[in-house]
């Protein structure tokens, strides 16, 4: 099968979405890479303005990792269980993961085959 098979309807998918501490996404992708299922996998940093104040008028910004995976729709729940228990994702204030549909979408894949 192509890397391109992956396009359109044929293939039933999910997105798995997982909220991260910071450096866990790294882990994950290193860990999930290889993983059977997993048609793409990529994580991103975010921040945003948190509810804590460090002093008056100053606010905390936390920092997490956010982690996209594109997987067939068979291995969907395994990956997902996998996510959650190595994410640390079941202790207390770690951050969430959630599963949805995909209609249609592909793997992003390096473009090291160019000559630019």
């Amino acid at each position: 099968m192509s890397a391109l098979a992956h396009i359109g309807r044929e293939l039933e998918k999910k997105l798995i979405t997982a909220i991260l501490p910071p450096g866990m996404g790294q882990k994950l992708v290193t860990a999930l890479a290889e993983t059977p299922g997993v048609l793409s996998i990529s994580h991103h940093h975010a921040r945003g303005a948190g509810h804590r104040r460090l002093r008056a008028g100053q606010l905390f910004s936390g920092e997490q990792d956010v982690l996209i995976v594109l997987t067939e729709a068979a291995q969907a729940d395994a990956i997902f269980a996998r996510i959650f228990h190595e994410g640390r994702i079941g202790e207390p204030n770690s951050g969430m993961v959630f599963i949805e549909k995909v209609l249609r979408g592909h793997p992003m894949m390096p473009v090291d085959w160019t000559d630019w």
